[in-house]
């Protein structure tokens, strides 16, 4: 980092922004859930979100990371129900999901491209979140999987319908349906990022594909934003409903129960389909 880096650092903040020049930095910051998706974050990518589209820090590119050694785990598990006995706690009723709640639309509206820093594991949720982003390089050590379908669920964050807009039906669907991990090599071929790079030069790599774009004209690259993402906020409008009056019915099944047992047990979920 250089002279010009401004750092705010708070302990109790899931998300902390740095600036770079007119690169705005934002990293998870639960580095001991290895950045677990939670209140926190979400509301962070929101802050994220509302300060380029303000202006109030000048920035003209933003980057998104991890601390520690995982971009973002996923849901945090420790929060899931292992029972589907009367009293277990498995989430509050339907409600339509809300655009400002959508960290996907909220990226995708954004009129600053956002760069995604993919260090280790972005699984489950995390791949969605990793998929939000316009452009992603990842470390080496990188590792992508729609987790959910292992506990007994649908992938949500906009996983679904922004893994079809990259790969195509066919190919979105087996990850989605066989849950495996993917490599940062493969995810190189399949074109989910734009480069691989080592750990170690991870934010520096970063940080110059961000800086090279903060050089552009900023309405071009805000329009250029919307003219690529035109149609495809409908789409994740409607997958977001679906998913989350999908898991509403998916928590209260045996099968989601065991997949987080098996989660926690370290072993492979037997599923009955009940």
């Amino acid at each position: 980092m250089t002279a010009e880096t401004e750092t705010r650092t708070d302990t109790e903040q899931q998300v902390t922004f740095e600036q770079v020049g007119a690169v705005l930095i934002a990293r998870l910051n639960r580095p001991e859930k290895l950045n677990a998706l939670s209140a926190g974050i979400s509301s962070g990518m929101h802050e994220l979100v509302r300060r380029l589209n303000s202006g109030e820090t000048g920035a003209r590119a933003a980057i998104v990371t991890g601390e520690g050694r995982a971009f973002c785990a996923g849901g945090d598990v420790t929060t899931f129900p292992t029972s589907n006995q009367p009293g277990v706690r498995r989430g509050g009723p339907y409600s339509r999901p809300h655009p400002e709640r959508s960290i996907a639309r909220a990226m995708h509206s954004c009129d600053v491209p956002i760069i995604g820093a993919i260090n280790g594991y972005a699984v489950g949720a995390g791949f969605g979140l990793a998929l939000s982003t316009d452009l992603r390089i990842a470390a080496d050590d990188a590792v992508f999987q729609v987790a959910q379908i292992k506990r007994g669920l649908v992938a949500d964050m906009s996983t679904g319908p922004l893994l079809r807009e990259a790969l195509g039906n066919q190919r979105a669907l087996e990850l989605m349906l066989s849950g495996r991990r993917i490599d940062a090599t493969e995810a190189l071929a399949l074109g989910l990022v734009l480069k691989v790079v080592p750990r170690d030069r991870l934010m520096e790599e970063a940080l110059a594909l961000a800086t090279a774009i903060a050089e552009g004209p900023p309405h071009g690259m805000a329009a250029s934003k919307h003219v690529v993402y035109m149609g495809g906020d409908h789409d994740l409008e409607q997958a977001d409903a679906f998913v989350s009056l999908s898991v509403a019915g998916l928590f209260k099944t045996d099968d989601a129960a065991e997949g987080v047992l098996a989660f926690r047990e370290r072993r492979e979920p037997r599923f009955t389909g009940r």
